[in-house]
């Protein structure tokens, strides 16, 4: 087994001067102590890669923030929002506050009772399409099957009062 000899300072440099193109690995400064806290008075040391704790991000800087900023909203709750503004309309002479989508829709309904045909069939294909999801939403029959309805008579029998029951 060979021992290495260690190298001092100075034969490291020059170690290093020859080796020149090969890339060195990026070591970190553990000189520091890195538990000390921020402040005028406190031993923080400042160098590569660890900025002054009172200068590092400031309100305003100008850097590029991702994202949608806090408190802005969404598309879909600004247009729901301006549908559910509320206007002053005059219906059979008086006036009436309705939101905008009502307003829209009667305009709608109008329009397609005047005569035009494109709002005619929108009007219509609006109607059929609400009215298909509220059929599909409903059942067509009970959802019971034939052992689900003997038990719910059976407990409906045992429910009666015993004056009203038949023979047992």
């Amino acid at each position: 087994m060979v021992k290495r000899a260690r190298l001092t300072p100075e034969a490291r440099r020059r170690i290093g001067k020859k080796t020149a193109g090969a890339k060195q690995p990026v070591r970190a400064n553990t000189t520091h102590d890195k538990e000390a806290p921020a402040g005028k008075g406190s031993e923080y040391s400042v160098g590569r890669n660890k900025t002054p704790k009172d200068t590092r991000f400031r309100k305003g800087d100008g850097r590029p923030r991702p994202g949608r900023p806090k408190g802005s909203k969404n598309m879909v709750t600004l247009l729901l929002e301006a549908a559910r503004d509320q206007l002053t309309v005059s219906i059979d002479g008086k006036p009436r506050r309705i939101s905008k989508a009502q307003a829209a829709v009667i305009q709608l309904a109008n329009a397609g009772a005047m005569g035009n045909p494109k709002l005619l069939l929108k009007f219509i294909d609006s109607i059929a399409s609400i009215e298909a999801r509220a059929e599909a939403a409903r059942p067509s029959e009970y959802p019971f099957s034939e052992a689900d309805k003997i038990v719910i008579e059976e407990i409906y029998r045992r429910l009666k009062p015993y004056d009203e029951r038949e023979n047992d």
